[in-house]
């Protein structure tokens, strides 16, 4: 049976983002080897070496914080992870941790130190006149999230609203800070390419010795049940029977906007027939036209029969001989 990720980080498994990285906060700090130790900390799992808990409590960080990783997770469990599963847009290799815990730590506090704050105050304390600021502070690293987006809502453009938790200044002598949670408004514009960056400028964490990182949301695309999509165009396939896929047939099918689309097909189809519906795609955001939009490229499975009786295969054979005779 596999590792409990939401155990391991003592939440359930209905937790959101927030309390995610608020409990890997925790329990990363209270279990840092250079801690010392005085006192053993607490963990979830008291049988449990502190070692092993440390190595497992990154891992499971590694994985709920990223949104495919557990999205797998919750479905699939630990096995399917770490075995690799297939979805809608492929397969998705399996997942090894790196066991490089310090890294993911210093991902996460930009620092390898869970003293760096007290010890640089001691010991670099800075100096009196912060005329120049750029001897004093060092911007932080961008901090990524993925914003995952359904087809339509990059078809129409939304407003999501993203919650953040970061280090705010607790009064003007920007001293001490407190955990704080905020509401980022993330304007997604129609037809926003996939990894498109949405950066909110010097929204991370407060600190007396550093320029607040900036906050990135970097657009994702979720798997859609019917289209494939290639910048503005999107791919469809449509099934058919032999009988239509010869004689012609109305194609009707539902647009990305919910529009009912109409169409009659009335060349033969063949394996590598397609059906272009002009401007049926999503929003072209870089194009000059401001209402221009890519096409629907319509695509065929034709089904054939398990069996046909005789007869009926006896005149297929004839309309068959006719028609190569007259091609």
């Amino acid at each position: 049976m596999g590792f409990d990720y939401y155990a391991i980080l003592d939440i359930p498994k209905s937790a959101s983002d927030i309390e995610i990285r608020l409990a890997y906060r925790k329990w990363a700090v209270r279990c840092h080897p250079q801690n010392g130790f005085h006192e053993t900390p607490k963990i979830p799992f008291p049988s449990m070496s502190l070692d092993h808990y440390w190595e497992l409590l990154n891992e499971a960080f590694d994985v709920l914080s990223n949104p495919l990783r557990k999205h797998i997770y919750d479905i699939y469990g630990e096995e399917g992870l770490k075995a690799g599963v297939v979805t809608p847009t492929g397969f998705v290799e399996p997942y090894s941790f790196s066991n490089n815990c310090m890294k993911i730590y210093r991902d996460f506090f930009a620092t390898y130190s869970p003293y760096a704050d007290l010890i640089d105050a001691v010991t670099n304390p800075p100096p009196l006149c912060l005329d120049d600021r750029t001897k004093v502070k060092v911007k932080g690293q961008d901090i990524e999230h993925f914003i995952n987006l359904d087809l339509e809502e990059i078809f129409y453009g939304t407003i999501k609203k993203m919650k953040i938790i970061r280090d705010e200044f607790v009064d003007d002598s920007q001293v001490e800070t407190i955990l704080v949670e905020e509401t980022l408004d993330v304007h997604i514009t129609p037809g926003v390419p996939t990894g498109t960056k949405i950066r909110f400028v010097e929204a991370g964490d407060r600190s007396p010795k550093i320029i607040p990182s900036d906050i990135v949301f970097v657009v994702n695309e979720n798997p859609h049940p019917r289209f494939l999509r290639n910048e503005a165009d999107l791919f469809m396939v449509v099934t058919i029977t032999v009988g239509q896929a010869l004689v012609g047939f109305t194609l009707e099918i539902t647009g990305i906007d919910g529009r009912q689309l109409l169409t009659q097909v009335v060349d033969v189809v063949e394996p590598s027939y397609v059906k272009v519906l002009k401007g049926e795609g999503l929003p072209s955001p870089n194009n000059e036209q401001p209402n221009a939009r890519g096409d629907l490229y319509v695509s065929f499975k034709v089904l054939y029969p398990k069996f046909i009786p005789k007869q009926i295969r006896e005149n297929l054979q004839n309309i068959f001989q006719e028609l190569c005779t007259k091609n």
